[in-house]
């Protein structure tokens, strides 16, 4: 992120195909906050079951962040704007579904590290990783999976 760069164009561009997808689904619970020059914005997915997490979409002006409670993946701007917002609207249409989940590691009952999965041929396939870099290494380790259920799965 260039926090010189103040081109409004990647935020508006993601809002305006963000906004028409889910015009399409009013189901989905969300909340928007839009800078007045909107070169930057947040979308805000919560999650609707317990077994679910949480979608943040954070738009600057040269790079969209996708999280979803640990795991994040970043896409600059490298292409078009709307290159970008299409990737990132798939991975959160994704998201949204069973061909995604989150894979979160424990150490002695806090998380210290984050898969992004989706699944190919029936087979669970790490998209993404997301470490702290602190944490008890002498910890008891466990693991859960989270999986929203919220949209059908594209495959």
């Amino acid at each position: 992120m260039n926090p010189e760069n103040r081109d409004p164009a990647l935020c508006r561009a993601f809002v305006d195909k963000a906004k028409g997808i889910l015009s399409q689904y009013p189901d989905i619970k969300h909340s928007w906050s839009i800078d007045a020059d909107e070169d930057h914005c947040i979308l805000d997915m919560p999650k609707v079951a317990e077994d679910g997490f949480n979608i943040t979409i954070e738009v600057f002006a040269d790079d969209v962040i996708v999280s979803a409670d640990g795991p994040h993946i970043h896409y600059h701007l490298g292409s078009s704007v709307e290159t970008v917002a299409d990737e990132a609207l798939g991975l959160v249409r994704d998201l949204l579904s069973l061909s995604m989940r989150i894979r979160e590691f424990y150490s002695n009952g806090k998380p210290y590290k984050w898969y992004m999965e989706s699944i190919h041929n029936g087979k669970w396939q790490i998209e993404d990783k997301t470490y702290l870099i602190f944490f008890n290494w002498f910890g008891k380790r466990t693991e859960k999976y989270y999986q929203n259920n919220i949209l059908p799965s594209r495959l």
